[in-house]
């Protein structure tokens, strides 16, 4: 039985509902640019995109003196230029981490500049999903090739990116795969393959299958240099470490016997067999499916979500599972579902701290450094990691291989991404954000990146409204681009009079302050010249309310 599609209306709220689980926040930039589209043909667009990422590139230095000096840091790389195939001194810790920060910094920044696609909330996805750990790897190089497979793979075919990341020099050093031998067999990626990456724990393979599974793998490891000398580590197979003999696997994979090959293809071989032996299994589909669900709509999975919509997207899952869009096309029934878009959904979830954060930056159209200031850009995009980490997510180092315990741990999942300590450190982001933007002094290499301030500008907001000049207009514009769940009319009633109106009664007190001050911002009217921090304050009390850390 196919996934009922939706027939409802698709007006606003439908779309707002869409894109903030699409997105990172939905600007009103957003709904403009999907105004009047139908739900398949918005879909459509946010299912078509490409990696067409371009890479990172240096913005930091060392200092001689009290001089920046990019020389004195990664010296073969021009400040400026990207790092991802210069080779580096491997023993220097310092070039090492920075690469590392430079990397998470770039990041984020695809994130905040997100085109209007789902490539950046896919790849998260698969970061989840099978995660690794930045300071784990410690290799930038393999980490932001990791990055660029899971975009490059995030609506594709699963078998696919599985073979990948099996392969991936990052996942190799993560979960100790370039240990695996045939005489010392290593389980961790083997196990984690199973467990959290395509089956789910508890499936019904065996603890004898882990360990066949293992042998399987033995003999892929990294190649760290070339004719004696150094190289940029790249994934290969050691053939004299590779256990030859036949693998026999449990009743739940049908007994299967993955026949033990030798050679420099055995590994290809080998690893292609046991891949089609795991993807033969209807529990793949319906544990990858059980996993897109929690991250884009809602964490508890009941039996009648179970029956009416995992079952039937995982049966499309194994439909197309020769598919190279499989992953788009599971995607975009799931978005295009009856399910989707019902009440019990709409606004069940809370934010993750980069849902959270990156949405409120894009929802108030943060001012950011332009392009060719691209020292202080990535200085923001600083900032923006660590309000995020702040918040109580730091983005490429989860907890563990599991991911963040708030897309897996029954019953509570995204519940746990707030608690009363969390709470209080996610409104101090929203705060920081509104007071105080992302600045720089004059301790900057790059001239043009020196003593900015990017703050937002809420006036600059405001004119997307109808008629912002209206306070009533303004309060329930606000609270609809804020808030993915309504407010009463008496606290809209509250905040126009305890801030527009700041406490009078009638509603040309703010009126007349706004239009005087929109038509000339230097103007000296004392009333008027409060409409900014009319504004500040206003938004500051709505970025501190329950409703905006709900989507």
């Amino acid at each position: 039985m196919p996934l009922e599609p939706y027939t409802g209306p698709f007006g606003t709220p439908q779309l707002r509902h869409l894109l903030r689980r699409s997105l990172f926040g939905c600007s009103n930039g957003d709904l403009a640019y999907f105004n009047g589209a139908s739900m398949e043909a918005v879909v459509q667009e946010l299912l078509t995109f490409t990696n067409d990422t371009t890479p990172p590139i240096k913005t930091y230095w060392g200092l001689n003196g009290t001089t920046p000096d990019p020389s004195l840091l990664d010296p073969n790389v021009p400040f400026g230029s990207t790092w991802v195939n210069t080779l580096r001194d491997f023993d220097d810790d310092d070039i090492t981490g920075n690469r590392i920060a430079n990397f998470a910094w770039w990041r984020t920044g695809l994130m905040t500049h997100q085109d209007r696609n789902l490539r950046e909330k896919l790849a998260l996805f698969w970061f989840n999903h099978m995660p690794n750990q930045a300071g784990d790897v410690f290799v930038p190089e393999l980490i932001y090739d990791y990055d660029q497979l899971l975009r490059t793979h995030c609506k594709g075919n699963f078998r696919e990116l599985m073979y990948e990341v099996s392969t991936s020099g990052a996942m190799l050093i993560y979960l100790n795969g370039y240990l695996n031998t045939a005489s010392a067999p290593d389980e961790n990626f083997a196990r984690e393959v199973m467990e959290l990456f395509t089956l789910g724990e508890g499936s019904g393979y065996s603890e004898q299958d882990v360990q066949t599974a293992a042998r399987v793998l033995t003999g892929w490891s990294l190649r760290v240099q070339e004719d004696g000398q150094p190289i940029i580590p790249v994934t290969t197979f050691y053939e004299v470490n590779h256990d030859t003999t036949d693998k026999t696997f449990s009743a739940f994979f049908n007994n299967t016997v993955i026949q033990g090959q030798s050679g420099p293809n055995a590994g290809v071989t080998e690893l292609n067999a046991f891949l089609d032996m795991i993807f033969a299994n209807e529990e793949v589909s319906l544990f990858v499916c059980r996993e897109l669900y929690r991250f884009f709509v809602h964490g508890e999975i009941t039996a009648a979500v179970e029956a009416d919509v995992i079952v039937p997207l995982a049966e499309l899952f194994r439909t197309n599972v020769g598919a190279p869009d499989q992953i788009r096309i599971v995607m975009h029934a799931l978005l295009t579902s009856a399910h989707f878009y019902s009440v019990e959904i709409a606004s069940c979830m809370i934010k993750s701290p980069v849902d959270l954060v990156v949405g409120t930056v894009r929802m108030l159209d943060m001012p950011f450094p332009t392009p060719a200031q691209f020292e202080a850009r990535y200085s923001a995009w600083r900032d923006v990691y660590y309000l995020i980490a702040f918040s109580g997510q730091q983005l490429l180092s989860p907890p563990n291989v599991a991911g963040w315990p708030a897309y897996y741990q029954y019953p509570q999942y995204d519940n746990l991404w707030m608690d009363t300590a969390t709470f209080q450190t996610r409104n101090f982001s929203m705060l920081g954000l509104l007071y105080n933007g992302f600045n720089t002094d004059a301790n900057m290499y790059q001239v043009e990146s020196r003593d900015l301030m990017n703050k937002v500008d809420l006036m600059a907001v405001l004119a997307q409204f109808a008629d912002p000049s209206d306070p009533n207009n303004t309060i329930s514009e606000s609270a609809d681009l804020l808030y993915n769940v309504p407010i009463s009319q008496s606290v809209k009633d509250q905040l126009k009079t305890n801030f527009l109106l700041l406490g009078q009664a009638n509603d040309i007190y703010w009126t007349d302050a706004y239009d005087i001050y929109a038509a000339d911002p230097n103007t000296t009217n004392m009333t008027a010249q409060l409409v900014p921090a009319i504004l500040l304050w206003l938004y500051g009390e709505m970025v501190q309310a329950a409703e905006i850390h709900i989507h």
